[in-house]
This record gives structure tokens, sequence and C-alpha cells, in this order.
């Protein structure tokens, strides 16, 4: 996860760089549009600070404004910068953390509406990220009008009142912003559970901007599905975080003064995995006393899954290794007898969820045989959890899920997936934490959405969070979706040129990568490493990437099973 983060980074340095090399100076006239002049300060973490032009002398309102745009996408010394198109009295009320919109410089328009003090700025936004760098695609592509007052200072024409927040080209908010997971914990401390936020990549602010954000706590839709070693009412007392030497320096208040040496623990694993390459260390103090947290807790980062894919050949249920099956042991027995079209088992091959005969299955190590837990018409492939929880659902989108421990004892929770038609396939994170759905919508697009899951004391799910939809996937109908790592899922559906396509999608992101699919691909499962992606098509063909195509891996194959992640 590390290596990823400090690539991200690196990418950004040198999309920069040729920023640089292409432009000279800040374009002021005509429509509202990026602009190109930055700086770029080299720095231990790779970090880019922008540096915009402030304001010329006898600029127009419509100059200002756009010069005001362009330098709202440096936060240095406080937005100082773009402060300096604001009037005296608004250049302290103006906002620039409370929200970031994304939207395409060139369909922007201005209009004064007759007014000699008032400009109308009308934007189309793709996204909006809030003051906790939470990233949300657009549900509208309806244009946003924003508008803007005027004074003359000295002669000069300056911003009276605007929107709070800043709005920002797309293609320029790849270069200026960058994401960062922040950890929380399983509700049993099992596993450390990714928020992906996104700031502005400055080497003086981010890490104050990490930390602030991580007291603050995880996302709305994350709220009761994970939980943080920091107490309520946490914060810096210093109000900001220093990085020296790659050690970063967090001072608390005394809130988090009666903490015992496991909470501090896990307090100092936040922080170090949330700074990721901002700091490679934490300095903790609480109400002034420094504080030990090299302790080791047993948390797991990004479970991993086996490398070799877990199928079902010849009757015979395990991982393929070369031309032959490797026997699974665990419920293997129990799976080759159901004849499944669809599995899932968990880490340790003791527990599995299996579709077969149009009914959902437990198997277990604790059983003697399988059980039948839901019978329902129209069942997709089911899931399993860390918990050896069975999930089940049918192609009704309103139609709740069932679980079970696989003692014939079956919950249901409700999922109000926004929009939609139809469930077309579902799986629950490695970490037992997030639910992931590939939802086909009442306006005919296939959307990935994903819901928190809130559990009682003993592991067992009590009712899904509130779900969220990350959009889109340009597909003309879904197929399939697995976890592919900690944040990133790997949907397979149909594309609109016609055959098959492989959508990855960031959770709190931007979609990664659409790559062609093989002919007839059927179901999708990610190996290790996370990129490594296995697909089984309609006649049994085990399909993986191979340069630009796909290499044939095993035929006859019945079964392309999901693995859950290990430690």
């Amino acid at each position: 996860m590390k290596l990823w983060r400090r690539g991200i980074l690196v990418v950004i340095a040198a999309l920069a760089a040729s920023v640089l090399a292409a432009c000279a100076t800040i374009p002021r006239d005509g429509a509202v549009t990026r602009g190109g002049a930055v700086s770029a300060q080299d720095n231990p973490f790779g970090q880019v600070d922008y540096l915009p032009l402030g304001p010329g002398d006898g600029e127009s309102k419509q100059q200002i404004l756009n010069g005001f745009i362009q330098a709202a996408v440096s936060p240095e010394a406080g937005y100082q910068i773009a402060r300096q198109f604001l009037s005296s009295s608004f250049r302290s009320q103006w906002n620039p953390d409370a929200s970031v919109t994304v939207d395409r410089a060139a369909q922007r328009t201005v209009d004064d509406g007759g007014s000699s003090t008032q400009l109308k700025l009308e934007i189309t936004p793709q996204a909006f990220i809030d003051q906790t760098g939470d990233y949300r695609a657009a549900d509208s592509q309806a244009p946003v009008p924003l508008n803007y007052s005027f004074v003359k200072e000295h002669g000069q024409w300056r911003i009276s009142q605007a929107p709070p927040g800043i709005v920002i080209d797309s293609d320029q908010f790849q270069n200026v912003f960058s994401p960062h997971p922040l950890y929380f914990y399983s509700p049993d401390y099992s596993f450390l559970v990714p928020d992906l936020r996104w700031f502005p990549s400055s080497r003086t602010t981010i890490a104050t901007r990490i930390a602030k954000a991580l007291l603050a706590g995880p996302s709305p839709w994350l709220q009761d599905a994970v939980v943080t070693a920091f107490p309520k009412g946490a914060q810096l007392a210093s109000g900001s975080v220093v990085v020296a030497g790659g050690t970063a320096q967090v001072a608390l208040n005394s809130v988090a003064a009666a903490a015992d040496a496991p909470t501090l623990n896990r307090m100092g694993e936040q922080l170090t995995e949330s700074l990721g390459t901002s700091a490679s260390s934490v300095d903790l103090t609480i109400g002034g006393v420094g504080q030990d947290v090299s302790g080791a807790t047993s948390a797991v980062q990004n479970p991993a899954v086996a490398a070799n894919p877990l199928v079902l050949r010849s009757g015979k249920f395990g991982f393929l290794s070369g031309k032959s099956v490797v026997p699974l042991g665990g419920v293997a027995d129990q799976l080759e007898s159901l004849h499944p079209t669809a599995a899932t088992v968990t880490a340790d091959g003791g527990a599995a969820a299996a579709l077969a005969d149009g009914s959902v299955y437990a198997a277990s190590d604790a059983l003697s045989h399988p059980v039948r837990v839901d019978d329902r018409h129209g069942l997709v492939a089911p899931s399993i959890d860390s918990h050896r929880i069975v999930w089940s659902a049918t192609t009704d989108a309103s139609a709740p899920f069932a679980v079970s421990a696989g003692d014939g004892a079956t919950a249901t929770l409700k999922a109000a997936w926004p929009d939609a038609r139809q469930l077309l396939s579902f799986a629950v994170s490695r970490d037992g934490t997030r639910l992931a759905a590939l939802i086909g919508t009442t306006d005919g697009q296939s959307h990935l959405m994903v819901a928190g899951i809130v559990r009682d004391a003993t592991g067992h799910p009590t009712r899904l969070g509130e779900p969220v939809d990350l959009g889109g996937l340009g597909l003309s109908s879904g197929i399939s979706l697995t976890w592919s790592d900690e944040l990133t899922v790997a949907v397979l559906g149909v594309s609109p040129q016609g055959g098959t396509a492989i959508v990855t999608q960031q959770l709190g992101g931007l979609l990664s990568d659409t790559t062609s699919g093989p002919a007839g691909a059927a179901v999708i499962a990610a190996g290790n490493p996370s990129s490594q992606l296995w697909v089984l098509t309609s006649n049994g063909s085990l399909e993986t990437p191979a340069g630009n195509g796909w290499q044939t891996v095993s035929t006859g194959v019945q079964v392309l099973a999901t693995q859950q992640g290990r430690g």
C-alpha cells in the first residue's frame, strides 16, 4: 500500500514538471479556464507546491475571477495568493476548505446579467470533495450557478462575495490533489480499514490535514461499521502537525490522557499508516506528555488471498497449480458434493458459501454436511465474511439480504440502494466491514454501490449503513464483481462497444482503469498481487491477462471461487 501511495506522488511530480515545461504565464482573458503556470519545489516526500500569480494592475472583473479560481488551487500559507483577489473586508471570511467542486473548465460560462458589480459563473460539476476530503461523484450533470460580487479598492477590482470552497478543473484536479487512505479498525480490531480522502498535495499542510481528518472520524457511510482508537473530543493541541526528519510530531489535547497501552499503540498505528509517505514515524504527546506508541498490534492491513485461483474442475475443488487441482481440504468435500455453480471460501478454508440447484448453502468444518440457508427465487452468487457469516441475495434489489451463521438461523438486512432496478452481483470486503454491490439502476446503467456493515458484539451483522453510489461504470450491463484489494473493486460487464470489459473502481476515488475482457466472460476473481485477475468464461475457460490480451490457464473449469483475505 505504501508503494502505491509513493507511486501516486511520483506521477503527480512528473505531471507538474511537464506543466512547468509547457507553460510560462497564466492567461486571464476569455472564459474562466484552467491556468498553466505553477512552481514545484523539491522535498523529501515528492509533494508539489503550486505557486500561481496574484492579481495584476487594471484587470477586469472576469480576469480577477479567472485569476482567483486559478490561485485557489494553492493552499500555501492559508491560500494567501487566492486571498489577494478578495476585498479587505471579505478576505478573512472566505472559507476555502468548505468544499471542492471538480468540473470541466471548457464548459464554464460567465454572465454579468447586466450588473456592473456582479458575475455569475455557471459550472457543470463532476465531483465534490467535502471539508474532510471525502470524494463523491456528482449525481447530476445539470449546471450549477455560482455568484460573485465585486468592489473597487484603490482603483482595482476585488471580489467582495464568493461561495465557500474552491472550483477546480478535472484535468488539473489530479495534479493538485492526491488520495490518502485514513485507517480505522474493524470493531474487533482484527483489521485496519481504509477510508480514502483527497487533499491538496502541499508538503506544508498535508500532514495536518490528514491528522485532523483522522481525529474527526470515518466518513458518514462507514460511521457505525468501523471504530477508532481516538476518544471523542481528541484534537490537535497545537493546531498543526510538524514533520521533521521524517517524524511527525503530533500533539493532542488531554482528552486521551487516560488511554491504556493497547489503545495508545492503536493511536500510533492509525497515525503512522494514515500519514503514509508524509512521515515514517510518529512522536505522540497527549496533554504535553510524551507517549510510547511503539508496541505492535495484531491488526491486519490489506488482507491478501492465495496466488493461485481457487476452482472446481472435474469434480475436484482446490487451488489450480499448473494442470493439477491441489485439494483445498477443509470444506472441499462438502462443496464437491453440492456440485455448485458459485462459491466463496474463508481464508482458512474452513467455511464456505455456495450456490447450488438454485439455493444458497453454508458449508463448514463445524458441520457434518452443507446446510441450506436460502431458497428464494433468483438468487445470485453468495458471499461469506471473516466471521463465517453467509450472505445471500436475489436479483430483486428491493429484497433484503439474508445472513446466516450456518446453524439454520437466518436474519434479514435491508439495503436501500438508490434508484435500484436489479442486483447483479455483490461481495463482502475481506475485512468484513463493507459490502459492495453491482446495481442495475432505473436509468439503464450499472452502478457500483457500497454500504457499511454494522455488527453486534458477537460479530453478527445487525444492519447495513446508508449506501453510497460511486457512480456509473460506463458498461452496458454488469455481470460480476470482486474485491481486488482493501480499496478497489473490479467489475466485469458488457462494453457499449460490444464484447466484455473490466472496470476497476477505488472506493472514494476515481475510475482507475477500463480494459477489454475475454469473450464470453462470466465470473471475475482477484488473485495475489491485487493486479492479478482471473476470469471464467461461459464455456469453462479460465483466463488471465497477458500483455494486451488474455491467456487461457485451464479449460473445463466449472466454478471460479472467491477467496476471502488472510493476514
